[in-house]
């Protein structure tokens, strides 16, 4: 780990202290957990934004694809 500095709001701050004391964990691990959920939360959102982008642009030769989608899939799902 690499050790940092951060300055919080004291609103911020104390909530982290309660939380803190309600669970029994540190101030640093509660704000480095919340961090990666943060980052996960907005890689995951990244993900969807392209995959939506994208749907559309490409031909799957199939013309009833949507109608037929059982059939065309058959035992791969």
């Amino acid at each position: 780990m690499i050790r940092t500095q951060i300055q919080f709001e004291k609103k911020a701050y104390e909530s982290l202290k309660t939380k803190s004391k309600e669970t029994g964990k540190s101030i640093s691990e509660i704000v480095r957990k919340s961090l990666d959920q943060t980052i996960e939360s907005q890689e995951t959102d990244l993900k969807w934004r392209r995959a939506l982008q994208s749907m559309g642009k490409f031909s799957s030769g199939l013309n009833n694809l949507a109608e037929k989608h059982d059939e065309h899939l058959g035992d791969r799902w």
